[in-house]
């Protein structure tokens, strides 16, 4: 085993493989064709399909079900779609695997191309359970605001990828208020109920159970005790990816409650005749593998902000390693930095600790984030906004409306209040506060000015609609630093077990595939684990996670 995969065996108390002569030779508590480990929306996917698919399944979660799919915006990306139909939009297939291949997707052409032309199936597949709506927002937005729920959720718009492929708003947004990844979970949950499948909660999975030839026959799970569920339910609830400043204390819950696992549970065995889903997320909780890929994150955890459930400690990825299968992309992140909503925060220059610009503004917000990670003093940066600008973006925050400002003003308003925004009546004198070159602020400002004075393109590729000179002064610069903890910076992993493109199963060194093993969603490398964007991980673990169970199953 390579470094990485010995420290995900020694942080989350996953075994070593059980190898036995046959499934004869244990004492299996429980059968299922498919046993999906890990029930958030991968799971859910791969368990739903594999109902469908006539297979008797068993889904299994650490905690009570969710994952970090319970937490996000609940956007899922596809073209040609009946929601799109409806609010006007022309789109297709062709054109979006030509943009998604211009953002480098890290996998073979056929399986992008697969993908995109199923993207519509898959939708409908998930809208069968799931509500979404046409209501179409044409704005530049990490999220469309209340009310919109269709929406250019990518750099679509964005000069250079504009001249590839044509763009569409291809981010469709499940039915609610405010962020819905709750409401794209629970819809899936309740049709994999409806069924048949059988969902075993509060059951961390410790090892997986091999034949003497390689193929996977279960798992050995050990579940908590029915007298200690609510603690450990009461442990989970302690860590909430949407709350900030919290990021010391989430970490010390999150060791308490491997502690209680290991204290307060009972094995048993679980055989899988079909095959073994993968799907826990990915390792974003795993502190000692963050110090290993991206020290600059793990020395931040106190600030950033860790998107994902507890689950999300890599424990999937350490089983699929114990049958022989690797990981890889295991640096690859999606670090978040929000320029928008407040729109007006888009007329603003994004400038590093030399006073030099560094990325489009209206750039999607990974893009941007990883950008700022990258720059000089662990990633010190600052928005330079005018009068104007300022204040339009501040009162915009306070207005922006009841659901929205909970995950956009609030931020916006923490962040100039407490972040560290300072403010001066010249360019020279907001330089000499920040510590940076005053002159060259002063020429990144200039050049900047001169490019829309002469109506000459943005040499950052920032949209036309976007582009406001800086006017008048006074002058503030917004801290947007990666160890500013009131300048929020999502962070999740997007690394993990290689796969059988064609099948989901997991993939040994040598090119060979642990046989009745798969891997879906964060667990494994996928469509979105070289970068991501709005949508594409929701979009990417249904393609994944039914794909596992349809292969499993023998349905393709």
């Amino acid at each position: 085993m390579t470094n990485t995969e010995n420290v995900l065996l020694e942080t989350t108390q996953v075994q070593s493989a059980l190898t036995v002569r046959s499934a004869a030779d244990v004492e299996w508590a429980e059968e299922a064709d498919l046993v999906v480990v890990g029930f958030g929306g991968a799971g859910v996917s791969a368990a739903l399909q594999g109902a469908e698919s006539g297979g008797h399944v068993i889904a299994i979660d650490r905690f009570d079900g969710g994952g970090a799919t319970a937490y996000c915006g609940g956007v899922f990306y596809a073209s040609d779609t009946s929601i799109q139909r409806e609010a006007g939009v022309t789109d297709s297939a062709d054109e979006m695997e030509k943009y998604l291949a211009a953002e480098s997707a890290p996998v073979q052409a056929d399986t992008l191309k697969r993908f995109c032309q199923g993207s519509s199936a898959d939708f409908d597949w998930v809208n069968r359970y799931v509500p979404f709506s046409g209501a179409l927002y044409t704005g530049k937005a990490q999220y469309p605001p209340e009310g919109k729920f269709l929406y250019y959720s990518g750099n679509e718009k964005v000069p250079k990828y504009a001249e590839v492929a044509k763009p569409a708003p291809r981010g469709h947004r499940a039915l609610g208020a405010g962020y819905t990844g709750n409401v794209f979970f629970e819809g899936l949950r309740k049709a994999a109920m409806e069924a048949g499948v059988k969902l075993i909660t509060h059951a961390p999975v410790r090892r997986l159970v091999m034949d003497t030839e390689g193929q996977i026959l279960g798992v050995e799970v050990h579940r908590i005790r029915p007298d200690a569920i609510d603690e450990h339910q009461k442990l989970y609830s302690e860590v909430n990816p949407q709350m900030p400043f919290k990021g010391l204390q989430y970490q010390v819950a999150i060791e308490k409650c491997q502690k209680f696992e290991a204290e307060n549970s009972e094995p048993a065995f679980i055989r899988a005749h079909r095959g073994v889903v993968l799907s826990t997320g990915g390792f974003v909780y795993n502190l000692e593998l963050l110090r290993q890929h991206r020290p600059e994150m793990a020395s931040a955890y106190g600030e950033i902000l860790r998107l994902g459930s507890p689950g999300c400690d890599g424990s999937g990825m350490a089983l699929g390693a114990t049958a022989g299968g690797y990981v890889d992309l295991m640096k690859n992140m999606f670090i978040g930095k929000t320029t928008s909503p407040p729109e007006s925060l888009l007329h603003g220059l994004l400038i590093n600790a030399e006073g030099k610009r560094f990325i489009s503004e209206d750039a999607y917000v990974s893009v941007v984030g990883g950008a700022v990670a990258e720059q000089p003093n662990n990633g010190t940066a600052y928005l330079v906004l005018d009068a104007k600008s300022f204040w339009s973006a501040f009162w915009n925050a306070l207005t922006i409306g009841r659901s929205m400002f909970l995950f956009f003003g609030l931020p916006t308003l923490l962040n100039i209040l407490k972040g560290g925004t300072r403010r001066s009546g010249s360019l020279q004198g907001l330089a000499k506060k920040l510590g940076l070159p005053g002159k060259t602020l002063q020429d990144t400002v200039q050049r900047y000015n001169e490019f829309i004075i002469t109506g000459k393109s943005d040499p950052f590729g920032k949209q036309p609609a976007n582009i406001a000179p800086i006017g008048k002064g006074p002058y503030y610069a917004l801290n947007m630093s990666i160890r500013n903890k009131f300048s929020l910076t999502p962070v999740f992993t997007l690394g993990g077990l290689r796969v059988n493109e064609e099948t989901g199963g997991v993939l040994r060194r040598d090119g060979s595939t642990v046989s009745g093993l798969y891997a879906a969603g964060r667990t494994a490398v996928g469509l979105c684990s070289a970068g991501y964007m709005s949508g594409m991980s929701l979009a990417d673990l249904v393609f994944s996670g039914r794909r596992a169970a349809m292969h499993a199953l023998g349905q393709q």
